[in-house]
């Protein structure tokens, strides 16, 4: 006999608009009964273990209502890796992190019978809800296994690496246990003085545990012999180089070792940060380095580091406030008039920035003649009220059309 979905559905929803209240709950479990949540520290359960207990019931919400527990597992997969991953980390051991999705099941199903309410149809919808849930935390804990021995596997296959909770600990400044709290305190002394930070980030759909360790023993073996000191480790599916240095300008030997570490083949993406001093300089010139890797466009094809100030302009591109209006006076009158026509305005442009603004040149990669260039020109010239034979509304189209080639836009590629 079927239950009555919409009274499943009104329990779910109320589940939803609890999911706050009822991880906060569950964590103060967790740190009653599992004694190594109990000895994490404040910050990471409540910025962490609270968080993913809030995503897991999003999930569980999310899966049945759909009726399709499949598919919210495949969507959750990278949150489920990343979470496992942090507690490897964090010293919690996998017995424990299984029991913690024990006792989230366990009192989610409890919480939904309360609300199924009394009678037969209760009775119905809290064994239906509480096979599901069942269900629902046997797939999670399979997927979390999984990516926690893939990751334990990983942090301890070379030796000479920083541990990833130390490594967890210098770049976020929060403490995720207290052995790594005090290792990092030793390490303070060798982090003075001028600090660069590179950073490798690894394709998807690989080996973890070996294309990390390639990637490894690869930056110290580039690296390690131009600086003063020398730390690395894995985090999750980065490489991270700690170059201690004499001077900042000991930094001109060590950028071209990391165009060295490019390698297009692989599909590795390696970013680089300024030079910065201290610990908090390794956190900055860390951000800074994988934002390069970020925003550096495809690995595939890069053959060399992308240093922080290569994409400072695409940076500020993309700092909120007036990226939609630069679109709109830029490339969406050119996307539209090409959609209609069937023209390449948009290729035209593009050619002619990439020649720096060489008609001829752009005539020849286009293999057009240069005198369609100019028409193509004047037309964006009508359309966009920007002449691009101007310098001010050429640098205003040339920006315009950066943003849109960096993919952030949001606006289909008619080019």
């Amino acid at each position: 006999m079927a239950t009555d979905a919409s009274r499943r559905q009104a329990v779910l929803d109320k589940v939803f608009a609890r999911r706050h209240e009822l991880a906060e709950q569950l964590v103060a479990e967790y740190r009653r009964e599992i004694p190594e949540y109990g000895e994490l520290p404040e910050p990471v359960l409540v910025r962490d273990v609270t968080e993913a207990a809030v995503l897991n019931i999003e999930f569980l919400v999310r899966s049945l209502a759909d009726d399709d527990a499949d598919r919210s597992l495949s969507d959750s997969h990278e949150w489920l890796r990343r979470s496992a991953a942090r507690r490897v980390h964090q010293r919690v051991s996998l017995p424990s992190l299984l029991r913690s999705f024990r006792l989230w099941g366990i009192r989610l199903w409890q919480a939904m019978d309360e609300l199924a309410g009394a009678g037969k149809a209760g009775r119905l919808l809290s064994i239906e809800l509480a096979e599901a849930t069942m269900v629902h935390v046997d797939r999670v804990s399979t997927a979390v296994t999984s990516a926690y021995v893939r990751e334990s596997a990983t942090i301890s296959a070379d030796r000479t690496a920083l541990r990833t909770d130390v490594l967890e600990t210098l770049l976020t400044g929060e403490a995720v246990s207290e052995q790594a709290r005090r290792q990092s305190a030793v390490l303070r002394m060798t982090l003075r003085g001028p600090v660069l930070v590179a950073v490798v980030q690894l394709p998807g759909g690989v080996d973890s545990t070996i294309g990390v360790q390639s990637a490894i023993r690869a930056v110290r073996n580039q690296l390690a012999p131009l600086a003063k000191e020398f730390l690395v480790g894995a985090r999750e599916s980065e490489v991270v180089g700690i170059c201690c240095l004499d001077t900042a300008e000991d930094a001109r030997e060590i950028e071209p070792a990391c165009d060295r570490l490019a390698d297009p083949e692989r599909g590795w993406a390696v970013g680089v940060g300024r030079v910065a001093e201290g610990l908090p300089g390794v956190r900055r010139s860390y951000g800074e380095a994988r934002e390069a890797a970020d925003l550096g466009g495809p690995a595939g094809g890069r053959t060399r580091a992308v240093r922080f100030g290569d994409v400072l302009l695409d940076r500020l591109l993309r700092a909120p406030g007036h990226t939609d209006a630069l679109l709109e006076e830029t490339v969406q009158p050119l996307l539209d008039y090409d959609a209609r026509k069937g023209a390449p305005l948009l290729p035209t442009l593009r050619a002619y920035v990439g020649a720096n603004f060489s008609l001829t040149k752009a005539a020849a990669e286009l293999s057009v003649n240069p005198n369609t260039v100019v028409y193509r020109l004047r037309r964006i010239h009508t359309l966009t009220r920007r002449d691009p034979l101007q310098v001010d509304d050429l640098l205003l189209l040339s920006l315009g059309l950066r943003l849109y080639d960096s993919g952030a836009a949001g606006l289909p590629d008619l080019s």
